[in-house]
Formats: C-alpha cells, sequence, structure tokens
C-alpha cells in the first residue's frame, strides 16, 4: 500500500537543492539537548498505515536505546522532505533517519548532513549504486537497512511450496513497476525451481477494480489452479472479490503487505498467508546510527558504511492474533534485542546475524523467553499452519 502510494506520486527536487559541495561546516549547538543523543526522522505522509507503523517502531527502539526521537511530517510533500531535513538539523538533533520517496533526496540529505555534521542513515528504500556511490564513504553516514523485493517474491514463494503447491496465477502491477515486477520475478524462479508452474501473470494498474478484472480473467482461464499470489494489499483485495465469483477455483491466496485489509482476510480466512512486516527496517537503521554517535565503528575497513538487506516475514492466518499484538501494538523486538544492536564490542555480524533469524517464530520465542506470550499462544498458532 505505502509503495503503491508513493509510486502514484511525481516527485521533483528543484536543481537548487542539489548545487552546494559535499562539507563540513560547524554542527548545531547541542547545550539543548542536555548531552542526550536525539534523533530526526521523518514520517512522509502521516495517517498511511505502514508509515505511521514505522515511526511507531523509530519511537519505540529510540526509548530502547535512551535516545529521544524528534519525528517530522513531509505531509506528502516532496519540497516539506527537504525543508523538514533543514528544521531538524537546525534544531540541534545529532542524527537524522530519512525515508527517501524519490533516488534524487539521497544525496541532497546527505550533503545537508555532512555540511551540518549531522549524522545520518537511510531506512525502507534502498538508495540506488549510483546514489549510494556518492555518499558511502563520508564520515557521517551510518549506514541503510531496507527491503528487496525479489527477496519478498521469493519469501511467499517458499511458504507456497512449503505447502505443496503446485500451480500458480501471479496477480500483479505493471510491468514497468520496478517493485511488482521484482515481487513477481521472485516468486515466478522460487516457485518453479521448487518444481511448481507459474501459469500466467496478470499484469496492470494496482486499483482494486482493475485488479479484480485481471484475477477474474486469470480464474476463468486457470479454474484448476491451487495458489493465487498477489504483489500487493490492494490486488489482495481485489483477488478476495474475483475469488468470490469462482466457487470452482480452490486455491489459497497469498499476499504481499500486511494492511488492515489483508489482516482481516488472515483472520477470516479468505486469506492463507502475507509477508511483510518489514517495519523492522527502521530499528536498525535508527541502531547503526546511535551505534555511530556512540563511538562504535561498524564500517567497513575501506570506510564503507552497513547497507542491510531486511528480509521481510511470512505469517500465516493462524498467527494474526500474535501479530497483532506484537508487532502492531508492540515491536516485535525486546529492549534487550535491540539495545544488543548499541553496545561496546558490536560487530556487524551481530546485526546480520538477527537479521538471519528474523522471522515470526523466532521473534515470538523470545517474547515467550521474556515472558511477553504465553508458549500456549504459540503453540496454538503453530498448529494451526495450512489449516
Amino acid at each position: 500500500m505505502k509503495r503503491k502510494l508513493i509510486a502514484a506520486l511525481v516527485l521533483m527536487v528543484s536543481a537548487s537543492a542539489l548545487v552546494f559541495a559535499w562539507g563540513g561546516s560547524k554542527k548545531a549547538s547541542k547545550s539543548k539537548n542536555n548531552g542526550k543523543i536525539v534523533i530526526g526522522c521523518n514520517n512522509y505522509l502521516k495517517g498511511i498505515y505502514s508509515l505511521d507503523i514505522l515511526e511507531k517502531n523509530f519511537v519505540t527502539t529510540c526509548k530502547a536505546l535512551g535516545v529521544d526521537p524528534m519525528v517530522v511530517n513531509d505531509e506528502g510533500k516532496i519540497e516539506n522532505c527537504v525543508t523538514n531535513i533543514d528544521n531538524m538539523i537546525s534544531a540541534g538533533v545529532d542524527g537524522i533517519v530519512f525515508l527517501g520517496i524519490s533516488d534524487t533526496l539521497f544525496p541532497v540529505v546527505a550533503r545537508k548532513c555532512e555540511a551540518a555534521g549531522v549524522g545520518y542513515a537511510f531506512y525502507d528504500h534502498m538508495p540506488s549504486e549510483k546514489s549510494l556511490a556518492m555518499f558511502a564513504k563520508k564520515p557521517h553516514f551510518a549506514g541503510v537497512a531496507a527491503t528487496s523485493d525479489l527477496a519478498t517474491g521469493k519469501n511467499i514463494a517458499d511458504y507456497a511450496v512449503k505447502l505443496g503447491l503446485k500451480k500458480a496465477i501471479v496477480v500483479t502491477g505493471e510491468t514497468t513497476d520496478t517493485t511488482h515486477s521484482a515481487r513477481t520475478n521472485g516468486f515466478k524462479k522460487a516457485f518453479e525451481s521448487a518444481g511448481g508452474k507459474v501459469l500466467a501473470e496478470g499484469y496492470g494498474t494496482v486499483t482494486i477494480a482493475d485488479g479484480m478484472s485481471r484475477a477474474n480473467d486469470l480464474l476463468t482461464a486457470h479454474p484448476d489452479i491451487d495458489v493465487v499470489y498477489a504483489t500487493n494489499g490492494d490486488l489482495g483485495t481485489a483477488t478476495i472479490e474475483a475469488l468470490k465469483k469462482h466457487p470452482e477455483v480452490h486455491a489459497k491466496l497469498l499476499v504481499t503487505d500486511l494492511d488492515p485489509d489483508i489482516l482481516t482476510g488472515l483472520k477470516n480466512g479468505t486469506v492463507q498467508a502475507a509477508n511483510g512486516a518489514h517495519w523492522v527496517n527502521i530499528d536498525y537503521t535508527t541502531a547503526l546510527l546511535v551505534a555511530q554517535l556512540k563511538g562504535y565503528n561498524l564500517k567497513k575497513p575501506d570506510g564503507t558504511a552497513p547497507v542491510l538487506i531486511v528480509p521481510v516475514m511470512t505469517l500465516p492466518n493462524s498467527y494474526v492474533d500474535l501479530y497483532n499484538q506484537e508487532w502492531i501494538e508492540n515491536s516485535p523486538y525486546t529492549d534487550a534485542q535491540l539495545q544488543s544492536l548499541v553496545q561496546p564490542g558490536v560487530t556487524i555480524a551481530h546485526y546480520q546475524e538477527m537479521l538471519d533469524n528474523y522471522n515470526i517464530d523466532n521473534c515470538l520465542r523470545e517474547k515467550v523467553a521474556a515472558g511477553r506470550v504465553p508458549q500456549a499462544a504459540l503453540d496454538k498458532a503453530q498448529s494451526g499452519i495450512g489449516k
């Protein structure tokens, strides 16, 4: 849902914002912070479900790490993204974690922060290789943590294979949309490598109305399928409606995105599983930045800052209550886990180990050990997989 919204925007950054050199002017005074680290963060548009969850996780992580958060609302306006960077720097933040909705923004933010001597890191959206090369070795850049859409498609395909599913259709976005094409390609390659077959792919706009039409056509043409993959929440909603018109089709629906409609579908059983829960990318970005500000060096020997690929998590429908409780209402990580990312002697290998272990069962086992989730609740969720 978030990516669809962002893709629909016409994004431009004025040339004047780019015309200043890399440099290091004196950093804003921190006397107003009473010696405590203050981290700024932009929410591109408050009121958007996924963006607000990212903001919530940022605040939770700051609290766990003992730093103060400062959140600004860009109000969905590209010009506010740049203005709010200036505002946060002027307010005296020590560092900024930034969501760049256009690749042209990353060098702008990097230049401003380097000139002000303010630390910075990027979350959720990965800069292009060209942009990253401009600031990868800059002294105040702490790194980036974001997801891979190709891996997102593979992740949900692996779940389909685990259920023994063999024949699939994919309801997806435009062929020119890199998000949806990557998810589609990732799914197809993984599914077919494991012996399955993608019988057809329905490309087009990501509106519910158009998605429903494509899903209906595909279901009519391929009634013998056993799985449908919808590459975002709106296409998942469209496919739910289309399946109602095809009682002859007995297929499980898998969706990328964990927005409210899809969570409802998981709860009532119309969606078998969904993946997403990439909310933790801001946890890692914030930790990278705080670690750097505290003097813990996580950069490579050549001075390159870390680039972390955050895995998405597959949510079976039997886990939806625990997901709502521990991912939406709370944080998937315990305070102790977050604090382990910012301590003397920490290495990037520890970050990678936590990323490699990021899945719903591992997170919930930590909650069980911490006394926040009953073992019986986890056992019940595990016993319901595939039903």
